[in-house]
């Protein structure tokens, strides 16, 4: 199954790296990965452009923020612009935060839950945040529950729903 990425990030400098080094180190690659360099102050467009040189599945797309303020409207809109620079070749549409880190059999996983069944429409995982040097079960994440920060979507699926949108948060 072919997946595209797309990632929202502002001033994700710090911690961009890392999520690109983590997906360019999956076991099964993603087609496409762009990151929507949203109204960044710092060095994210130049970290992501390095790893783009490198791999040449990642762009960058530059973007100026809206002043809506519905929750979680800035990141939709981040994520359409990139979203919009794709074509419709992919069978998997993921989107990620630009600060996280992933296993390298992650979206190898990911890909399995969704051939295991075609009704299933969304898969993601649990986050770990990292307290005192041990990583500890991110409060938010339930198996109920699809957290926001790393969502997959089959294709059929992103279609039914319309796609995001900002009143969804993310």
């Amino acid at each position: 199954m072919k997946y595209y990425i797309v990632i929202p990030a502002h001033n994700e400098q710090d911690l961009i790296g890392l999520t690109l080094q983590s997906l360019v180190s999956q076991t099964v690659l993603p087609s496409k990965v762009v990151v929507v360099n949203d109204n960044s102050t710092d060095k994210t467009e130049e970290v992501v452009l390095s790893f783009a040189k490198e791999n040449p599945y990642i762009s960058v797309v530059n973007k100026t923020s809206d002043a809506i303020h519905l929750p979680g409207s800035k990141v939709i809109q981040a994520f359409q612009k990139g979203f919009e620079t794709l074509d419709s070749d992919y069978d998997i549409i993921v989107k990620i935060d630009g600060d996280l880190i992933f296993p390298s059999n992650y979206f190898e996983t990911i890909i399995k839950h969704f051939e295991s069944d075609p009704r299933i429409g969304m898969v993601g995982g649990f986050c770990y945040i990292d307290k005192n040097g041990e990583w500890v079960l991110e409060n938010l994440t339930d198996k109920d529950h699809i957290r926001g920060a790393l969502k997959a979507y089959r294709k059929e699926t992103f279609q039914q729903i319309g796609g995001l949108k900002p009143a969804m948060g993310w």
